[in-house]
Parts: structure tokens; C-alpha cells; sequence
């Protein structure tokens, strides 16, 4: 025991066992005693070597994180990096028991097949996204009645139980989207919100971004042409003939696309002979930062995909050691990146 416990047990007038009781929580201690020793402990800011205590558990108990995200290639290539953060938060708490597996899914179906995967094993927390809102829920509802925390990343909806999100909020990613546009495409320019449909429909994230890039316009009472283009994830981006007529406007245009595909764009606009386009998109993955140095793309949101996955596992543990869960729920920076600021990634 450290110098530190065995001080609180001779101010308390008790036992080092029964100090080591009330910082473990454990019975066996009267309601009175423990009242005495947790007032000693807070006058000598006595803080617990959580660290120390982790690594002499380390050999013996196992701290298991059950991953379970989008598969990581292909299309969901942006999924590599929340692994990557993962992934590096628990090679640095390796040493103190932390291990995890991962789970990939494709779609509603592979998600709830990997969930049950899940639940026929230990695992001491979970890391997945709110894709499905019915499986989301189901997931909640089993890791609640066996006391293990979620934490979900990418995006926040509403669910039955209350729930941990590391995400950016949408809604307010896409007021700036629009601010940005608006201070280049002013009040007579066309504007366009470019979203992708999956098996489900929109994704949540890309309605909760284009309804607060809407609402941009409403909070300095603007009416200004805001046209909605859909296309399907698994095919190519096509041009329909109304949006010809679109874009042989001789409007300044404003482009938002919701998602991480701001790169199939410029190529479809050099194509229609599309000029005065300022476009804002999403994601600092290669393509989309290659048009970005080449004054195709203006503006990229990053939401810091790396850093949720990263602090997803950091505030777990945390919450796993400490009782903490201060960290489980994180609000991300809309942080705008720009040609001159791209270097850096």
C-alpha cells in the first residue's frame, strides 16, 4: 500500500484494508466509517494511482472492447481512419490489460448478426455507430441489462435508452456549411445541397446537415434557391436533365454535399461547362484534399474521425477505472480546412 493510504488510515483511526474497502467500493465497510474516510480523502486530496492499480490487474483481468463498424474498404474507406484511432488508443493502454476485437458490417442485416456475435461473449464495453435505428436500440437495451457501456461515434439520434455519442453535431456543421457558401454565392446565387442514398434512405448525418444548412439561411431571413440532388451510393453520380437545366445558369452556384464524395464533383461540373461554383463538402480523405489544393473544392468540414475512435476507447476506460463518464460523450469541433491550412494533413 502507498504512503499516501496508509496516512488516511491513521487519520481515520481504521485499518489499511478497510482505506483500500472504500476506494474499491466494497462491502464490509458501516455507513459511518465510510462517511469519516471519504471526508478525509477529499481534505487531503488524496487522488488514487488508478494506473498503478491497472497494471498489477493486468495479468489477471482483461479489460475487452467489442468494436463493431462499417467494413473498412471500398466505399467506406472514411472508416479507416475511426480505426486507425482505435487502434492506437489501445496499443497505448495494452499494458494495462486492454484488447479489442473488431466487427465490420455491410448493412442493417450483417449489423445485427455481428451484434448478437457480440453478446454471446465478455466484453466489458462496446464501440459502434447509430446507423439502425431498431438495432441501435436493441443493442442499448441487451448492454444495459448486462451493465456494459456504449458508446456510439459518427452520428447522434434519438434512441429509447440514454446514450453516449462522439460525434459533430450535424445540424450545426451545416449552418456553417452554409454560412461559408453564402459569403461567396451572396443572395442571388443558386445554391445546391448534394446528399447520398443508401439501403435505408439518407443517412441521418446528411439530413441533420442539409436541414441546419437550410436554417442558416432562415436566422438572417434570406430566401435564397436551394435545390436538393440525391444520388444512390453504389453507382456513379449522373446527371439528370433537370439538373442540366440547373447548372446552365448564369448564377453564381453554391454547392453542399453532405458527405465524403465532394470529389466526384468537380470533374461532372468541368464536364457541363459549369462556372462560378463554390462548393463545401466534407472528410479529409485524398481525393476530396487533392481538389481542395487545386481550388476545386473551397471549404472541407473534418470531423476528426481518427480522434472520436481515439477518445471513444480513452473515455471507456476511463469510465471502466474510474467511474468516470465525463469522456463518453463528446461534441466535436466543426474545424474548416482551406487551402492554405491543408499542408498539415
Amino acid at each position: 500500500m502507498s504512503t499516501g493510504i496508509k496516512q488516511i488510515a491513521k487519520l481515520a483511526n481504521v485499518s489499511i484494508g478497510t482505506v483500500d474497502r472504500v476506494l474499491h467500493k466494497r462491502a464490509g465497510v458501516s455507513k459511518s466509517t465510510e462517511k469519516r474516510v471519504l471526508k478525509i480523502i477529499k481534505e487531503t486530496g488524496y487522488i488514487r494511482n488508478t494506473t498503478a492499480s491497472r497494471l498489477k490487474l493486468a495479468s489477471i483481468k482483461k479489460i475487452y472492447y467489442a468494436i463493431l463498424i462499417p467494413v473498412t474498404k471500398h466505399k467506406w474507406n472514411y472508416w479507416k481512419l475511426p480505426k486507425k484511432g482505435i487502434t492506437k488508443a489501445v496499443e497505448e493502454l495494452k499494458e494495462l490489460g486492454v484488447t479489442a476485437d473488431f466487427y465490420e458490417f455491410s448493412d442493417a442485416s450483417s449489423f445485427i448478426d455481428q451484434s448478437k456475435a457480440i453478446f454471446k461473449k465478455a466484453y466489458d464495453a462496446i464501440v459502434t455507430v447509430p446507423f439502425f435505428r431498431e438495432a441501435s436500440n436493441d443493442v442499448l437495451k441487451k448492454a444495459k441489462a448486462k451493465k456494459i457501456p456504449v458508446v456510439f461515434l459518427d452520428t447522434e439520434i434519438a434512441l429509447n435508452e440514454a446514450a453516449h455519442f462522439i460525434r459533430q453535431n450535424s445540424h450545426i456543421a451545416g449552418m456553417v456549411a452554409g454560412r461559408l457558401l453564402h459569403g461567396l454565392v451572396g443572395n442571388t446565387g443558386d445554391y445546391f445541397v448534394v446528399n447520398i442514398i443508401n439501403e435505408k434512405g439518407i443517412h441521418a448525418n446528411n439530413i441533420q446537415r442539409e436541414n441546419g444548412f437550410k436554417a442558416y439561411f432562415k436566422t438572417i431571413n434570406e430566401t435564397v434557391s436551394i435545390q436538393t440532388i440525391n444520388y444512390i451510393l453504389n453507382d456513379e453520380f449522373k446527371v439528370t436533365g433537370e439538373m442540366e437545366n440547373w447548372f446552365k445558369s448564369d448564377n453564381t452556384k453554391g454547392i453542399f454535399v453532405t458527405n465524403s464524395k465532394s470529389h466526384l464533383l468537380p470533374k461532372i461540373l468541368q464536364q457541363y461547362n459549369v462556372g462560378k461554383t463554390f462548393m463545401v463538402g466534407f472528410d479529409l480523405n485524398k481525393r476530396n484534399l487533392k481538389f481542395l489544393k487545386n481550388d476545386e473544392i473551397d471549404f472541407l468540414i473534418n470531423q476528426q474521425p481518427e480522434y472520436q475512435g481515439y477518445a471513444a476507447i480513452k473515455g471507456l476506460f476511463q469510465f471502466l477505472t474510474k467511474g468516470d463518464t465525463s469522456a463518453l460523450t463528446v461534441n466535436i469541433p466543426v474545424e474548416i480546412i482551406v487551402k492554405e491550412n491543408s499542408g498539415m494533413f
